[in-house]
């Protein structure tokens, strides 16, 4: 087994990846996990000959978890959207990493959770056909990690996780922001009153109940 170098040396295992450019391929052998230090990564998945991003990841984000199973190859293309710089670490390196420094796998494990509750929320967002309460329980999903009520998320993140396209996100997101729901800032958005916020996804989750009723007679 591959033992970490000393920490004073872990800048040896960082790499540079330019905008554009290609962590790994879909299909290919899964050997080295990213965490990524600076930039963002998105993960793209073709399906139906058409090639969609599944995932949008920055800094502190572990991505190509999949290494960790033996024999595993990459379910996904990771594609770096803007420069990157990543600490790029073979699996048996990253066990004993984790038995040092047991941080660092306490983090893993907690992105790895947020990451199933990221699929789950994709799923009920596929369930629903008006995309404004697409937008609106990606929202309230959102809200649930941060005390603030200040969201961090670009419209690429917005589009990735609601299933929409950039279009539709920007045209349900302005015009719950003329509605007051929300302000919009520089990759932020800012939800002054949460309560209001759900009591619209109750009211919306309503009309597609009694819409799905009507349909189903």
């Amino acid at each position: 087994m591959v033992e970490p170098r000393a920490e004073l040396t872990i800048e040896s295992y960082y790499r540079s990846f330019s905008a554009g450019s290609i962590l790994y391929y879909a299909g290919s052998p899964a050997r080295d996990l990213f965490l990524i230090r600076d930039g963002r990564v998105r993960l793209l998945k073709r399906a139906r000959g058409i090639e969609r991003t599944t995932g949008l990841f920055g800094a502190g984000d572990l991505v190509g978890e999949e290494a960790l199973l033996p024999g595993a190859h990459r379910w996904a293309t990771a594609e770096a959207i803007e420069p990157v710089t990543a600490l790029v670490i073979e699996s048996d390196t990253f066990r004993a990493l984790t038995r040092k420094r047991p941080d660092v796998g306490e983090g893993a494990m907690q992105q790895l959770v947020r990451r199933l509750r990221r699929a789950e929320e994709q799923i009920e967002n596929a369930s629903l056909p008006d995309p404004t309460i697409r937008v609106v329980n990606t929202l309230l999903h959102a809200l649930e990690d941060d005390e603030h009520n200040v969201i961090s998320l670009s419209p690429l993140e917005l589009s990735t996780r609601t299933g929409l396209d950039l279009d539709g996100v920007q045209a349900v997101v302005g015009q719950l922001r003329e509605r007051g729901y929300l302000d919009v800032g520089d990759q932020t958005i800012t939800i002054d009153d949460p309560g209001a916020l759900r009591e619209l996804h109750e009211l919306l989750a309503l009309k597609e109940d009694v819409r799905h009723g009507l349909s189903c007679r």
